[in-house]
């Protein structure tokens, strides 16, 4: 019976937990309900967590683009009666397939803006996803950047981006528009990557 009245005590004081804020107290319900939403599931967009959908939207792009998990180890390869020669490398077996590539691409952007971005940078041989060996960035601080809404319409939505440059590197703030859409009650990054990053 004490056992049962123990833990009983316990969950009621629970219920009555609080948290300290800058703001005064609240229960811990409350505190946890306000947590932060991972950013591929983001329900209802705003001027501030765009920021965190963006920068894990840029987190794949930077992935994609650098060929996945390093192995250490760079499959290359080139197409045989190219005339332009190009070398090309195959993707990590995790994204290596058009398939898994696209799966990993649509927990942040929306499926056209994926197909778009396969199909400009990526191909398909013997079966597994390659692209040019070459890689590519800037230092754009995707992490520091501010939104503004600029339209919304429905399940889409234009925001400018100003998003500035270390500050050693002397050069002033770029301003990008990206496009949001809902899809499947979740927004996802409307731009195909390579015209954002």
């Amino acid at each position: 019976m004490k056992k049962y009245m123990i833990i009983g005590c316990l969950a009621l004081s629970c219920s009555f937990a609080t948290v300290v804020t800058p703001f005064g107290t609240e229960s811990v319900l409350a505190a946890a309900s306000k947590q932060t939403v991972h950013p591929t599931q983001i329900k209802n967009i705003n001027e501030k967590n765009i920021i965190s959908l963006i920068v894990a939207a840029q987190k794949h792009y930077v992935y994609t683009s650098s060929g996945g998990k390093g192995t250490g180890k760079i499959e290359s390869f080139k197409i045989k009666n190219d005339p332009n020669a190009q070398e090309y490398r195959f993707l990590s077996a995790d994204i290596g397939t058009p398939k898994k590539l696209s799966a990993y691409l649509t927990q942040v952007f929306t499926k056209q803006a994926s197909e778009t971005y396969i199909k400009e940078r990526f191909i398909t041989y013997q079966g597994r996803t390659a692209q040019l060996n070459a890689d590519g960035g800037n230092l754009l601080q995707f992490d520091k950047a501010t939104a503004k809404l600029l339209r919304s319409s429905g399940n889409v939505r234009d925001y400018q981006l100003i998003i500035p440059y270390p500050a050693d590197v002397g050069m002033k703030p770029e301003v990008q528009i990206v496009t949001v859409q809902k899809e499947k009650g979740v927004w996802r990054i409307a731009t195909p990557p390579e015209k954002l990053f």
